[in-house]
């Protein structure tokens, strides 16, 4: 008996130490096939939010609305402590949760960010050598006609989505965010080095604020350029000053 004993406690510590590794391994298999599908919506979105910024003389609000009809599928909201998504399987579903408040808003309830963020990445009023705020047209040779590359991007539109990707698969969605999260701790922290130029996530704050709730949430980023079909009005939809874009390699 009392070597059966030591076997049920030896095979009960050996359950303790590996079942918790295996449940990551299957939860964090399932919740990074999901991010996995999310990066290419999002792909996809900036596409189609270029898109739409192209004939709509670059108004962000189209070009998130836009973004969000393709992330639309990825969307969840908190329902009783664990991650709704409701599926899209027809227009009359995407018709349905295109109404839902937070959808119709672009804003989650419990967190105050937004689902689809769009940042126009160029042309900028310095590099575009803008000084007013009327109309700049996008067919006007003399606006293109420069040897020079960046001046030359000048009638093209490059803008960056970020989807707020809420994880909503349990356990698997901590301890990946506090991965993800680890890249903004000191070098020292890391025990290695950190390039002096990266540029950490903008407003990481906001993400740790929900992650204290419990909202595991996670920006997936994408940029696409496109030629303008329309103008630029200036008065309207300003263009940012500088690149306020986030790249790995800054």
């Amino acid at each position: 008996m009392n070597a059966r004993s030591r076997e049920g406690g030896q095979a009960a510590v050996e359950t303790a130490i590996v079942l918790p590794l295996f449940v990551f391994l299957i939860l964090g298999t399932l919740q990074l096939s999901l991010m996995h599908q999310a990066r290419l919506m999002t792909k996809y979105a900036a596409y189609k939010a270029v898109r739409a910024g192209s004939i709509h003389s670059a108004n962000v609000a189209q070009m998130e609305k836009a973004a969000l009809g393709v992330l639309l599928p990825m969307l969840s909201k908190s329902s009783g402590g664990a991650e709704y998504i409701k599926t899209v399987t027809s227009g009359t579903d995407f018709a349905a949760k295109f109404t839902w408040p937070e959808v119709n808003r672009n804003l989650m309830p419990d967190t105050g960010m937004k689902y689809a963020v769009v940042t126009i990445c160029g042309p900028t009023t310095q590099t575009a050598g803008l000084s007013g705020r009327g109309e700049y047209d996008f067919d006007d040779p003399k606006n293109t006609a420069n040897d020079d590359w960046d001046q030359g991007q000048r009638t093209k539109l490059r803008v960056q989505v970020t989807f707020n990707y809420r994880m909503p698969i349990p356990f698997a969605d901590m301890v990946l965010f506090n991965l993800a999260r680890a890249r903004e701790l000191p070098s020292v922290l890391r025990l290695g080095k950190t390039p002096q130029n990266k540029r950490p996530f903008h407003d990481f704050g906001q993400y740790d604020a929900a992650a204290s709730n419990r909202h595991y949430i996670l920006p997936i980023r994408a940029t696409y350029t496109m030629r303008m079909q329309s103008n630029f009005f200036l008065s309207k939809n300003p263009l940012p000053k500088d690149n306020e874009c986030v790249f790995t390699w800054k």
